[in-house]
């Protein structure tokens, strides 16, 4: 696939849109199949992962030498930042999007890349399946919503988002207008409060 992606765009790459996702049945996890469950985190983690092994040598020599935008959007979850029952594995593989996410920003800014993990929004779609039919009827945010922040995120630099955290349902400009509060309390970032 990587070789088809850079012949037809002639050895450049300005966007990597880095989405996989799978989702394990609503069961505890000792009631969970250990075999279904794993597989979330081999789609979920290892499945971004063999992309950016793939695409990111390309994408920062793209940087390099045509200035391309050398950004990488990962797809995460609302659901690696909350808990509930039944849904461990889904949830702790996208937290570790976030997070790896943060650490590709910092590994590799100093070339060039600039790295968002979004979150799509709540929205029913054959991900969400499975999900119990109350919570399911509950999810209010429409496919085009992810689309339009993916394609913001998408279309200019903004370095000062980099690394950070996006939920596609939250307001732009309003988003732009809390940089200043973003960059310096190191905001949309995995922490920890003790």
């Amino acid at each position: 696939m990587h070789r088809d992606v850079v012949e037809r765009f002639g050895g450049r790459i300005d966007v990597v849109v880095n989405n996989a996702a799978h989702m394990e049945p609503y069961t505890p996890f000792l009631e969970s199949d250990p075999d279904v469950y794993w597989r979330t985190w081999e789609v979920n983690v290892h499945g971004l992962i063999n992309m950016a092994r793939s695409f990111l040598p390309t994408q920062l020599s793209s940087r390099e030498n045509h200035n391309a935008l050398c950004t990488m959007i990962n797809v995460a979850s609302s659901g690696a930042l909350s808990v509930r029952t039944g849904s461990s594995s889904y949830r702790t593989s996208k937290l570790a999007v976030v997070r790896w996410t943060e650490t590709l920003q910092l590994e590799h800014e100093d070339r060039g890349l600039l790295t968002f993990s979004v979150n799509p929004g709540a929205i029913k779609t054959k991900i969400t399946a499975g999900t119990p039919e109350p919570i399911r009827n509950r999810l209010p945010d429409r496919p085009d919503i992810a689309g339009d922040t993916i394609v913001w995120l998408a279309a200019e630099r903004r370095e000062w988002l980099g690394g950070r955290y996006v939920s596609c349902p939250w307001d732009m400009e309003e988003l732009m207008s809390r940089k200043k509060e973003i960059v310096e309390g190191d905001k949309l970032k995995l922490k920890m409060g003790f």
